[in-house]
């Protein structure tokens, strides 16, 4: 008898429903790899091909449809000059279940990957890359300039707020 993993349509969860194997936090992981990748300029091509796989790997990587091993995320955090914790920075909260029998003892929370509504990202999407890639163009002077216009705008707004 083969050993190993069933295959994805033999997963079935508690209520008899055929799984997927994919959730929210391999969706999540997903958007960041594409959302730095094109901060860099980089095509799914050119990442794919620094990889040694297919850009249609890539594809599914970053829409989370494939989930990615350790040793592959590292060589793509590495291409894309970050460390691998940006991957998981923001994920939602949600994605996140506490296990009674682990966090009596330990304290550690584990994720859900049962969450899969898909939670409001403002660096996700072509106007977040457009006005980053605008930001670090400017000179640092200009950049600090406008970081605290923009502070300031904001602090006046929740002043307006409070009258």
């Amino acid at each position: 008898m083969p050993r190993g993993r069933k295959p994805k349509s033999q997963m079935i969860n508690a209520d008899g429903v055929y799984e997927s194997g994919i959730g929210p936090v391999d969706i999540h992981v997903g958007a960041r790899i594409s959302a730095r990748r094109k901060l860099l300029q980089l095509s799914q091509k050119e990442l794919a091909d620094r990889l040694g796989i297919t850009f249609q790997q890539v594809q599914k990587y970053e829409k989370g449809m494939n989930r990615i091993g350790a040793g592959r995320l590292y060589s793509i955090a590495a291409i894309l000059g970050v460390d691998i914790s940006y991957f998981y920075s923001d994920v939602p909260a949600e994605s996140y279940v506490k296990l009674p029998e682990y966090n009596k003892d330990f304290g550690v929370g584990f994720l859900n990957e049962d969450v899969t509504e898909p939670q409001f990202d403002p660096m996700d999407g072509t106007e977040a890359t457009m006005l980053l890639k605008a930001f670090y163009a400017l000179p640092p002077r200009s950049r600090n300039a406008l970081l605290i216009m923009l502070t300031s705008l904001r602090d006046k707004d929740d002043a307006d707020l409070d009258v």
